[in-house]
């Protein structure tokens, strides 16, 4: 369920012409990644409900805080990253969020771990998933 929440943010980022895009998860060192922008696409906390059973199906409601890190030069102008934000993130942002979800967070920062300005969007979602069940 994390890995369909974060390959459904970075299609809708890529569509939008936001590139590269990562996964949080990807295990691909940060020296390796664009020295340019890119985005880091992640779940920062996850919470499921009680499901629900019919013979044949299983609903799973979810609630889920989805991040999106921008990470740019440390020398970028922050104008450059905000209108890199603007131009392509908040397109998709718009797309993914629908009637179940909410941008909670915007905050821009320079992370001294990576040695890079990060803004973060944090979007709080929610749903229904559909898990087929075997015959009983």
């Amino acid at each position: 369920m994390l890995n369909t929440l974060i390959e459904s943010m970075k299609t809708a980022l890529l569509r939008a012409g936001a590139s590269p895009v990562y996964s949080a998860f990807d295990a691909v060192r940060t020296d390796r990644k664009e020295k340019g922008i890119y985005t880091i696409v992640g779940v920062d906390s996850f919470e499921s409900f009680t499901p629900v059973y019919t013979p044949y199906v299983a609903y799973l409601p979810f609630r889920a805080d989805v991040s999106v890190k921008i990470t740019a030069p440390p020398d970028m102008p922050l104008e450059t990253l905000y209108d890199y934000y603007s131009g392509k993130v908040a397109d998709a942002l718009d797309e993914f969020m629908g009637l179940t979800s909410s941008l909670k967070k915007l905050t821009v920062k320079f992370d001294s771990n990576i040695g890079r300005l990060v803004l973060s969007a944090v979007l709080s979602t929610g749903g229904v998933t559909r898990i087929e069940r075997g015959e009983p």
